[in-house]
């Protein structure tokens, strides 16, 4: 069985959805998932699940198997409780069983870091540590403007690159392919730092459902339920309060189409006029509910009406901060993953 460990200089490069698209492009094999360390807390059938952890063990289809071990999929989030809960000792014996009881006898183990390279040094549960306890190999993936991957990846030079179990990076979110490949992977290179492959940034990555913003601002969905999964590419803000009669666009660059109006619900001319545009999703805030007849209409277009009791700007902001985390539905995003990573990767290879 194979043991990789995938980390991150920086939070949000990326990690959990190369792991998921790279499990449903190859199917030869049997894969298993653990991240020790949690640091998404959601609560699903009165046990704490890490957010990622609970994806994989969906996508992986054997949650009867995976979920009958969960206690050692995440072994908590607490730093301070797992510290009074394992010595040194108890931490490597709890990583061999993961080993064990979550590889067993499939092809490939990942194991996901917590947030970055560092997160659970004091526990020896970062990413290097775990690496050496279980002799696996150690993939960092590098994500961002062009000089935050130099500067990641040189730091990998100085510190990680005599290590026997670095096996590598995988660089995510480049915005100009042809230019990175000319002017940066030469001097990558000559640091003798192996490349598994560098995938491009994709804007439908980053685009989320009308569901999944539901799910994560506790909205009441008061119209169009049976379309939360109409996708959100473009945010208006609708005369929020102290501001002149005209929409606002939440960020620079906005273009019509899949718009998710933001706006309270005693403003019926602006969600009239959105009803009637390519509008995907309306958010209500204030806690206004707005007239009958506008949710009557927003049922019959097939336009998702959520519910906040948080002010306009708040609404805004709370969405203007979210990442496009990945869903186990996600099957379109998930298919395009695995797509650029065999395009774009020799994960095929190193996994072998």
């Amino acid at each position: 069985m194979k043991k990789i460990i995938v980390s991150s200089l920086r939070s949000n490069a990326g990690k959990t959805s190369i792991i998921a698209g790279t499990v449903a492009l190859i199917k030869d094999k049997k894969f298993a998932y653990a991240k020790p360390l949690g640091d998404r807390l959601i609560y699903r059938k009165k046990r704490s699940w890490d957010y990622d952890a609970s994806l994989m063990v969906n996508l992986l289809e054997r949650k009867g198997e995976l979920e009958s071990h969960y206690e050692k999929i995440t072994l908590g989030f607490d730093q301070a409780r797992l510290k009074y809960m394992y010595d040194q000792e108890g931490i490597k014996k709890a990583l061999s069983d993961i080993v064990t009881d979550i590889g067993g006898d499939n092809d490939i183990l990942f194991i996901e870091s917590g947030k970055d390279l560092s997160a659970g040094a004091y526990l020896g549960l970062d990413a290097v540590s775990m690496a050496d306890a279980i002799d696996g190999k150690l993939v960092i993936v590098v994500s961002g403007e062009t000089d935050c991957v130099l500067d990641d990846i040189k730091f990998m030079e100085k510190y990680l690159l005599k290590n026997a179990h670095f096996g590598g990076v995988l660089i995510n979110k480049i915005k100009d392919l042809d230019d990175f490949q000319t002017s940066c992977v030469p001097d990558i290179r000559k640091m003798g730092i192996d490349i598994i492959g560098i995938l491009p940034y994709t804007a439908s990555l980053t685009y989320f459902t009308i569901g999944f913003l539901a799910e994560k601002l506790l909205a009441r969905v008061i119209a169009g339920e049976e379309h939360l999964k109409n996708v959100v590419k473009n945010i208006i803000i609708g005369k929020p309060a102290g501001t002149d009669k005209h929409p606002l666009p939440a960020k620079p660059g906005l273009r019509v189409g899949h718009q998710l109006v933001i706006t309270e619900g005693d403003k019926s001319d602006l969600l009239i006029a959105a009803l009637e545009r390519d509008t995907v999703g309306i958010i209500i805030t204030n806690d206004i509910v707005p007239h009958q007849n506008i949710i009557a209409r927003a049922n019959e277009r097939g336009i998702p009406i959520l519910l906040l009791d948080m002010d306009t700007f708040k609404a805004a902001k709370a969405i203007d901060d979210m990442e496009a985390l990945l869903r186990k539905d996600d099957a379109e995003k998930i298919a395009l993953l695995s797509q650029l990573i065999e395009k774009h990767t020799r994960l095929k290879d190193f996994l072998q």
